[in-house]
């Protein structure tokens, strides 16, 4: 096929903006990207189609056409999202000599792929030769209605192995068959500590699972998606690398398109959050737009806020992030403020506590692809009405930026600790807390460490049983006299007494600063 060819298909409605005397190149392939270097996932001869969301000026516009010249694409096709491409892009694919399409407004890039995959099937044959065999087979099961768990099926009985895509959290987004218990933590942890990728992750079974990025430009590998596969990793050049590299440009396609609908989503949410900074908003404004965002606040409703210190891109990164962390517990949609990402959370069903332990059980797993940069949390307290969204959202807000006090790769701070002496803590300098907690402390972990005590476990549960003795001795499994003897001891090392309320609020908040 060529592009004249394709240029004269009037349900298409394509409109040629540059190359006019390069119609006579051939079109071997077709795909979709929004990566702004997608050079790793093109082959040569291709139609490329973008939805521009990488776009933010002319040195973008530049690095994105260098890319597709580089890979020798056959033209680029603009999306639907715009009317007319920017003339940065314009021009640049003018001086690089690569032809730009646009598409009608009413074509989808699902019609222009499906009309090429088809007449491409057709030119070829029904077993055309590789390199673009995989592709066809496996692009042509998604125009023909299926699924990418069924691309992802397919692939796997060409490599006779099981295979799986999954997110940088360990969550399965589709498998050929269902994952061993705890193999999708140890993936993600093989994925986001990899100094290379492709890479392998050894299994306690003694077999070995290989990770191999979906999109090598993504924007951060937490916030990517990978596949894994039993076996060695695929070897360059080999007969099963090009099935691979073909899966995870169809599995960047298929995630671009959630983006997309996502985006509309986003806008929506925008709109929200506009609304209710005004300070004019009304009530039904409020209502039919969490209307549209499926956010019933019947069951209870809570904010989110979320922010990836010490990366570029980081509002873009922390979205994705927090898309991901809040599924599949509790599906929302996440948006950019001031840097960084903010969703409002129906609980449907769950608790405040449950989908705070499930935020930070995701954040945790990503701190393996941290290295020096952290994720910060806030997360409110919850309502169960839409005239309190506005002081929720900046509740969430102030306790990310408490969150920001603490220590560690992730630190998160909820609306039940902004109200108690976990926010003054987190607001105290980290020097100033270890100081503190060293000298009131560091005798008990002394003698703990030299005589194999447990006094500092002693005082922690005679706090956290409000100073009862039998319900302490009963915790610790000793008798009264020996909790006594240990409470004397403590007494006697630190110079401080048990009985005075002072005394042991100051135990309290020395044991709480880590």
């Amino acid at each position: 096929m060529r592009l004249r060819d394709l240029c004269q298909v009037d349900h298409l409605g394509l409109k040629v903006l540059t190359g006019h005397d390069l119609l006579d190149r051939r079109v071997r392939g077709v795909t979709t990207t929004d990566l702004i270097e997608p050079g790793r996932f093109l082959k040569p001869a291709e139609l490329v189609l973008t939805e521009l969301t990488w776009h933010d000026g002319p040195e973008s516009a530049g690095r994105f056409v260098a890319a597709l010249v580089e890979a020798r694409a056959a033209a680029l096709c603009s999306g639907t999202a715009l009317k007319v491409p920017p003339a940065d892009l314009v021009d640049a694919c003018a001086g690089a000599g690569l032809p730009l399409l646009a598409l009608g407004v009413e074509v989808s890039f699902g019609a222009l792929t499906e009309y090429v995959l088809r007449a491409l099937i057709e030119e070829y044959g029904s077993a055309p030769s590789r390199p673009y065999g995989p592709r066809r087979r496996l692009a042509s099961t998604l125009v023909d209605g299926g699924s990418l768990s069924k691309v992802v099926t397919t692939v796997a009985g060409e490599l006779d192995v099981p295979c799986w895509v999954l997110s940088a959290t360990g969550r399965v987004v589709v498998g050929s068959q269902p994952l061993p218990e705890g193999a999708g933590e140890r993936l993600a942890q093989a994925f986001l500590s990899a100094r290379f990728l492709p890479g392998t992750a050894p299994q306690p079974d003694g077999t070995v699972l290989s990770v191999f990025p979906v999109s090598k430009g993504a924007a951060h590998r937490i916030a990517n998606w990978f596949l894994a596969y039993a076996g060695e990793q695929v070897r360059v050049g080999g007969e099963h690398e090009d099935l691979v590299v073909e899966l995870a440009a169809l599995v960047a396609l298929e995630r671009s398109r959630l983006e997309a609908a996502h985006r509309i989503e986003r806008r929506v949410l925008d709109q929200l959050l506009t609304l209710l900074a005004s300070g004019d908003a009304n009530l039904p404004g409020v209502v039919s737009r969490l209307h549209t965002l499926h956010i019933e606040t019947e069951h209870g409703l809570l904010a989110v806020a979320l922010a990836v210190e010490g990366i570029d891109r980081a509002g873009e990164v922390g979205v994705a992030v927090l898309d991901e962390l809040l599924r599949p517990l509790a599906p929302g949609v996440a948006t950019a403020v001031d840097g960084q990402a903010v969703a409002l959370v129906p609980l449907a069903g769950n608790t405040a506590t449950e989908l705070t332990t499930h935020l930070l059980a995701g954040a945790a797993t990503l701190e393996a692809g941290l290295g020096d940069a952290r994720i910060t949390i806030g997360v409110s307290s919850v309502t169960n009405g839409p005239a309190a969204l506005s002081s929720l959202i900046e509740e969430a807000r102030h306790a990310r930026t408490l969150a920001e006090l603490g220590e560690g790769r992730v630190s998160a701070i909820t609306g039940a600790d902004v109200s108690s002496h976990r926010s003054l803590i987190a607001a105290i300098p980290g020097e100033l807390r270890r100081s503190f907690r060293t000298r009131l402390l560091g005798p008990l972990e002394e003698y703990d460490a030299a005589h194999q005590t447990d006094l500092l476990e002693t005082l922690e549960t005679f706090l956290e049983e409000s100073g009862a003795w039998a319900a302490t001795a009963d915790r610790l499994h000793v008798h009264v006299n020996t909790l006594r003897y240990r409470l004397r001891r403590i007494e006697e090392l630190t110079g401080r007494s048990l009985t005075s309320l002072d005394e042991r609020v100051d135990f309290l908040l020395a044991l709480r600063m880590r």
